[in-house]
């Protein structure tokens, strides 16, 4: 697999676990601290702080400290390198429209 395609993948793995696609998409319209974020997401606090670990961690969210709260906000410059990465892979301009009989199989399969 290449570099692109493996970053493509850890993205899809973390956003395609619910509670870690929930706090991203509450973090789209600017920062929260944690307090704001689970209580909008009706989640558990330490859940919520597992999550953003895990995201923070990956590069996909960013954290400010101010006194003694953490403000956390979605890392636009990641996001915009994943759709590039997204669209360069897998945009629709990448799938052939070839039809089946171009790519015909020779082998003869016995189904069961």
């Amino acid at each position: 697999m290449s570099e692109d395609e493996l970053k493509l993948t850890k993205f899809l793995k973390l956003a395609g676990d619910e509670n870690k696609f929930k706090i991203i998409s509450a973090l789209k319209n600017g920062e929260k601290c944690v307090c704001i974020i689970y209580k909008e997401l009706s989640l558990d606090q330490t859940l919520v702080s597992h999550h953003l670990s895990a995201l923070k961690k990956a590069g996909l969210i960013k954290g400010r400290k101010s006194g003694r709260w953490v403000y956390y906000s979605a890392n636009k410059e990641y996001f915009a390198e994943i759709e590039n990465l997204f669209n360069k892979q897998l945009g629709c301009k990448n799938f052939k429209n070839e039809k089946i009989a171009e790519n015909e199989c020779t082998e003869d399969i016995e189904f069961k």
